[in-house]
């Protein structure tokens, strides 16, 4: 190996006495001062974890190096891999799914792209070259057996595309092309081996959601309309398909009363082989802890006016931006969570950008900060009813990126939430609508010579475990020593005190 990797048992402190984040095995990996790196980590469930490290030379762009590492649960290395890039070409995105990893490669202001394609089980490496019919800009992608998906825009018009991997051609999707459309998400079914494009749709002042599904080889399949409720003119947000079986899919998502991006509460929506089967609406004030964000006295008055709303026979009205999380399938359901946030500009990036000549998008995401207030967590059953909710209190994380932060993980009947603030492991234990115990704040220990890492990641792995990584500065035993920088990877386990 050419990295001196070292593994430490160590143990995340914490005040509760009954339960602790202990830290079962830690990976170290020096950084190389002449190159600039970047380390990315995919957590594979019980099949363990991929790290990829990606090195750039600071003087030439002739080098650019992805290394590839499979470990097991354990942090015991199953093998690595090595690819070298083409001068020129960009990372844009990537994709998983049970047996590979996909990254996405372009060459800017061109059709150029390659494919990679990495076998998580052996770490064999194949290459997709070829060109797209124009230069796209790139947001969403995905793989469908030999057939790579690509969403964006291309002359400000949405665009999908696909690209054979035997062919090695590009051809657009039919029906997306549309001054009026914006597309929302681009979800893969394996079930049916269809493709799902979600689109929004804006026409004279109105705007709704359709789903537009294609064939494995680009077939136009049919067309759904999410449907308005009882006639109410409502304004669906996002959506997150789940497939159930080769029948059924659930649509969940966020909705509004107008065109603008601040939900009025959640929608759930059943199809059945393409046939919408029915729509609940689920109203914030419907939430019953939706407002535990607030202090009681706040939450006290907050329902008297929702009751003293309804006694007057008028809707309460509450709206805030969500961020949705993809669903998890359960065996009542499926879980949703869904972040509520708000947004503020940043002090001075809005002349950044426009020296830079940023794009609107490219705009907007240089020029905001996200504070995230609370998550709220439901579950549906497969009729669309809630069966209960309740709400992750975030204390106004703070984040430059629109990013999920909460990680769920399983533990017997309860789940774990998760979130990094400051370095520390925010922890709350929730059994359906109730709290099991306070939230919990975990602070991870390294060598008493090491930096504490406030710019950490943190994700959900697999059971009551998850895994934290990022960047760590050790200062020298003795004064004349010089101080080394380390990626680190924390494998960390919930479980009881002694």
């Amino acid at each position: 190996m050419k990295y001196l990797f070292k593994i430490f048992i160590f143990c995340v402190f914490s005040s509760p006495i009954f339960a602790q984040l202990n830290q079962l095995g830690q990976i170290e990996i020096p950084k190389d001062s002449k190159f600039e790196e970047n380390i990315s980590v995919l957590p594979l469930n019980k099949d363990g974890i991929l790290l990829t490290l990606e090195k750039e030379s600071f003087f030439s762009r002739n080098n650019n190096n992805w290394t590839f590492y499979r470990y097991d649960t354990n942090f015991h290395e199953r093998w690595q891999a090595t690819l070298t890039i083409d001068l020129g070409f960009e990372a844009v995105t990537s994709y998983q799914n049970e047996q590979y990893l996909f990254w996405l490669f372009a060459e800017p202001e061109t059709p150029k792209i390659n494919i990679i394609r990495l076998n998580l089980e052996h770490g064999e490496i194949d290459e997709f070259k070829g060109d797209l019919l124009g230069t796209v800009d790139i947001e969403f992608f995905k793989v469908l057996g030999n057939t790579a998906f690509l969403g964006g825009s291309y002359s400000e018009k949405p665009i999908v595309t696909s690209f054979s991997f035997f062919h090695k051609k590009a051809t657009v999707l039919h029906g997306l092309y549309d001054d009026h459309l914006e597309i929302n998400g681009l979800e893969i079914d394996e079930k049916r081996n269809e493709v799902n494009v979600i689109v929004k749709e804006r026409r004279k002042g109105k705007c709704g959601l359709a789903i537009q599904s294609y064939s494995a080889e680009g077939k136009s399949l049919r067309t759904i309309h999410v449907p308005d409720l009882d006639g109410n003119s409502l304004s669906f947000i996002s959506g997150k398909m789940l497939p159930l079986n080769e029948k059924e899919t659930l649509l969940v998502g966020n909705y509004s009363n107008n065109c603008n991006e601040f939900s009025k509460g959640l929608y759930l929506t059943r199809l059945e082989e393409g046939l919408e089967k029915g729509t609940s609406i689920i109203k914030f004030a419907d939430l019953k802890n939706f407002f535990s964000f607030m202090s009681p006295k706040r939450q006290e008055k907050m329902k008297e006016r929702i009751e003293q709303k309804k006694k007057e026979g008028k809707e309460p009205n509450f709206s805030y931006k969500l961020l949705v999380h993809n669903l998890i399938q359960t065996t009542k359901g499926s879980l949703l969570i869904a972040e509520i946030y708000y947004s503020q500009p940043k002090s001075g990036a809005s002349l950044s950008a426009s020296i830079l000549g940023a794009k609107s998008k490219e705009k907007e995401k240089i020029t905001e900060d996200y504070t995230f207030t609370h998550a709220v967590i439901c579950e549906f059953d497969n009729t669309g009813k809630i069966l209960w909710d309740n709400a992750l209190v975030m204390d106004n994380l703070q984040s430059e990126d629109l990013v999920e932060q909460v990680q769920v993980s399983k533990l017997d009947d309860k789940w774990l939430l998760a979130f990094l603030k400051k370095g520390k492991v925010n922890l709350q234990q929730i059994r359906e609508s109730e709290n099991i115990g306070d939230k919990e704040i975990f602070e991870i220990k390294a060598e008493a010579n090491a930096k504490p890492d406030e710019e950490s990641n943190v994700a959900a792995w697999y059971d009551q475990n998850f895994v934290a990584w990022g960047t760590r500065k050790i200062e020298g035993k003795r004064h004349e020593d010089p101080t080394k920088e380390v990626f680190y990877l924390h494998k960390l386990g919930y479980g009881k005190g002694k």
